[in-house]
């Protein structure tokens, strides 16, 4: 894939699209370019996390800005949709007979047993392609992406037609009021776009909620929408609103969350995935060049359904209740104590709370607990409450459900 990402970039500004190794090319890129391309990187990273002032499809207008984002953020989409994808194949291979109506395994109308493959998925908000790129490379019968850039599709369509595969393209603006591609599609994804819609207007939440709603018309009965946006604080705090007014809509989120009320984050706090990933020789280069670290991805990120949920995943759990036995998501990275505990914030049934053990128990059954990673899946036993959250002793155990997956 990075080597047809270089091409394209080569030809863009009428270079002679290098291929790794060819020349003496550290990457693909020759001292120079990865000097200059570097800078580019640079500026598109201020220009998506700080001001947002290239947020959107203003970088598509600049050759320089567009060859950095091929190199570089195109490729961490992809990566992000494929695990946003990986997540949903592995919740739907894990319903059985006993597992159905968790929702950790992917409840909320899936029958089980149900084919994991895809049919017809729309991209919405496509841009040049990359969430596009892995839904075909995930197997999806028909891609269709559809943005309001014309030129970015356009480029999309070459990417595609590089590798060999075939991509529909529709132009369409989101905030118009012209009607959505027509379906039915199985998926419905959203990649880094909706936190770019109606930005600034007092209403872009509801706003936002109504577009999904929209689209949703155009779901299979057993469709789903994927949602993933930026990490950053104003931007996932956003997406968890738009999340909770689906639900309050009636939709089901069937992944990351277990909780199926207001995200317990809000107001103040926020929730997003995080994953590690090996990225490629010649993408590293030129993060290590540009002084932008990417050993793990981030994203907040949704799978909704548009059915209703199950009855076991809507029921209402007392919050003083002991927490054994059900399903939680792990939604932090392990915090320390000056007392020596480890600790990790915790989601599901009963809210948001933080679950700790410390680190001198040599017991079997709870050694998983300190291995923990954000967005594992996890049952235990043995929880006490404590002065800030519950606690694990002696004598509790840890069962990890689910790993979050890892991406070569």
């Amino acid at each position: 894939m990075y080597d047809i990402l270089l091409s394209v970039w080569g030809s863009s500004a009428g270079r002679q699209g290098a291929r790794p190794g060819q020349g003496g090319r550290a990457g693909g890129l020759s001292p120079d370019e990865l000097y200059a391309v570097s800078r580019k990187v640079r500026e598109l990273s201020r220009g998506f996390t700080r001001d947002r002032a290239l947020a959107g499809e203003r970088y598509l207008s600049d050759p320089d800005l567009l060859g950095a984002y091929l190199l570089h953020f195109w490729p961490i989409s992809y990566a992000q949709a494929l695990l946003g994808i990986t997540m949903m194949r592995r919740a739907r291979r894990a319903m059985t007979a006993a597992t159905a109506g968790s929702v950790l395994a992917g409840a909320g109308g899936i029958s089980a047993g149900a084919a994991p493959g895809l049919g017809p998925v729309l991209d919405v908000g496509a841009g040049p392609g990359p969430v596009s790129l892995a839904l075909l490379d995930s197997g999806a019968s028909k891609v269709t992406a559809c943005d309001r850039s014309a030129a970015a599709l356009s480029l999309a369509r070459r990417i595609a037609g590089e590798r060999g595969q075939a991509l529909a393209t529709q132009p369409w603006d989101a905030m118009s009021t012209t009607p959505p591609p027509r379906g039915p599609f199985d998926l419905i994804a959203i990649g880094h776009t909706i936190n770019e819609l109606w930005a600034g207007h007092p209403d872009r939440v509801s706003l936002r909620v109504g577009l999904v709603r929209r689209l949703a018309e155009q779901l299979a009965p057993e469709g789903r929408v994927l949602v993933m946006e930026p990490a950053l604080k104003t931007t996932a705090q956003e997406a968890i609103q738009v999340r909770d007014g689906l639900v309050k809509a009636g939709f089901f989120v069937e992944l990351p969350c277990i909780w199926q009320g207001a995200c317990p984050a809000l107001p103040d706090g926020t929730c997003h995935g995080e994953f590690e990933w090996n990225p490629l020789p010649g993408m590293v280069r030129l993060a290590h060049a540009a002084r932008i670290g990417r050993e793990t991805l981030k994203m907040a990120w949704f799978v909704l359904g548009k059915r209703a949920a199950a009855p076991e995943a809507g029921r209402t759990v007392d919050p003083d209740s002991c927490p054994d036995g059900e399903l939680y998501r792990v939604v932090s990275d392990p915090l320390l104590s000056k007392s020596g505990r480890v600790r990790y914030l915790v989601c599901g049934p009963q809210g948001r709370f933080a679950l700790s053990a410390s680190r001198s128990i040599r017991d079997p059954g709870l050694s998983p607990f300190f291995r923990l990673a954000r967005g594992d899946g996890i049952r235990f036993t043995g929880a006490q409450r404590r002065e800030t959250g519950w606690g694990l002793d002696k004598g509790s155990t840890v069962e990890v459900v689910q790993r979050v997956p890892r991406l070569g």
